[in-house]
């Protein structure tokens, strides 16, 4: 007998095993025609792709949660998603029997409220991709030094921000304000027109800017109004729309784009402040060449004030050795130094006569030595009648020189004869 039976009862229950449990389950969510091809709407989460090309997510609404999963068949075509994004997944609610938890086959997606937003902005993008819209080659270069600056923006709409830091860092530049909405129904609208009357304005740069606020109040810049109205500006366009992480179809047509409003001001304000301190660091630069410059040019100056100096002074001892030299010479052309000179001379020579011999013994010596030069004197003989006989301008001393026919010149005391020789007679 059973404990049971002991009891006074009989056990009359079904007892299941996991797998039989799993799959009664199953069978009986496949026989329910309301979870068949049912839609259920929620926010994705924890997105996975498997390596076969299926996709698992959550659904989530609050606490609640679905499990969901995609084949690989059905992602193909359905619209893209991601976490974060609202949409009504469509399937049927089937079982898993291996974790006994029940799960949503998905055949289809479709994007809600933000999802919905999204999917739009991307189609633009595409478009104004394949257009060329944001290639840097056709933005426009904002000018270094903005004077004028057109405000596109609202009232208590970021654009307090611009104007206080503007006006506080670079209260020369002028703000010309263009008023208009920046969100709600057809707000693209009136935001391209304000942008269409900035650009008519006499303004170097135009600044569209807002201060934060919900993705669909910020939907507005993502529209093709705003972005063919910067795109077709005739002036640069700045954007700064929300806040850090915001970022919109407007900004990538941009010409520059900043976070915030108080940014965007400090950009262009930091221009200017970038320019006056490269003025003055080019001032201090010029003023420290200046004075060097003024420094080499007096050490030069002073160099060649010493090298004159030199020059002059020897140029003036020169001039006062020749002055000295003149003063000597003439000097010595006095009158009176030339006698004083000649008395010196004849005051030497009348010593040197007096130191010669006594008159008689000059005499004598005189007399001597004019006796032999009496007896050495050639024409002395032609007193007496003889005569000096020459051939070509040779004394002939023997017969022997001469031939007959010969002619000869003959000097005696008065005078020279020219003679023929007849006859030459040798002695023996």
């Amino acid at each position: 007998m059973s404990q049971s039976e002991s009891a006074g009862y009989s056990d009359e229950r079904r007892i299941y095993t996991v797998g039989e449990f799993a799959q009664g389950m199953s069978a009986w969510f496949a026989r329910v025609p309301r979870l068949q091809s049912i839609a259920i709407a929620g926010e994705v989460s924890e997105k996975r792709a498997f390596g076969n090309g299926h996709v698992g997510f959550r659904l989530k609404e609050g606490q609640a949660v679905l499990e969901c999963v995609m084949f690989a068949d059905k992602r193909r075509t359905a619209q893209l998603f991601d976490n974060g994004t609202s949409v009504i997944a469509t399937g049927d609610v089937r079982v898993r029997a291996d974790r006994s938890g029940f799960q949503l086959h998905v055949e289809s997606i479709e994007l809600t409220g933000i999802g919905a937003l999204a999917a739009q902005v991307e189609a633009l993008r595409e478009k104004f991709m394949r257009e060329g819209l944001f290639a840097d080659a056709r933005k426009r270069a904002v000018p270094l030094l903005p004077m004028r600056v057109a405000l596109v923006s609202a009232r208590g709409m970021g654009a307090e921000d611009f104007e206080h830091v503007l006006r506080t860092r670079a209260p020369h530049v002028e703000i010309v304000f263009v008023e208009t909405r920046v969100q709600g129904q057809f707000a693209e609208v009136d935001i391209a027109g304000a942008i269409d009357d900035a650009s008519r304005e006499r303004v170097d740069v135009i600044a569209l800017v807002r201060g934060g606020g919900s993705y669909e109040d910020l939907f507005p810049f993502n529209l093709e109004p705003v972005v063919r109205a910067i795109v077709r500006s005739n002036r640069p366009v700045i954007t700064a729309i929300g806040h850090k992480g915001h970022h919109h179809l407007a900004d990538d047509v941009a010409d520059g784009t900043y976070p915030t409003p108080s940014l965007a001001a400090e950009a262009i304000a930091s221009r200017w402040e970038d320019a006056r301190r490269t003025v003055r660091d080019a001032q201090r630069r010029l003023e420290r060449s200046a004075e060097q410059t003024i420094v080499r040019a007096a050490q030069r100056a002073a160099s060649k004030e010493d090298a004159l100096r030199l020059a002059a002074a020897h140029l003036i001892s020169n001039r006062v050795e020749r002055v000295y030299a003149r003063s000597r010479r003439i000097e010595s052309l006095n009158p009176h130094q030339q006698l004083a000179k000649r008395a010196e001379r004849f005051a030497a020579v009348r010593a040197r006569l007096d130191a010669w011999p006594s008159q008689a013994r000059f005499e004598r010596v005189l007399e001597r030595t004019a006796a032999r030069l009496a007896a050495l004197d050639p024409s002395a003989p032609l007193e007496r009648g003889y005569a000096i006989v020459t051939k070509g301008g040779h004394a002939v001393s023997d017969a022997a020189q001469v031939a007959p026919g010969d002619v000869l010149r003959a000097r005696v005391r008065r005078g020279t004869l020219d003679a023929r020789v007849e006859g030459v007679h040798l002695d023996e």
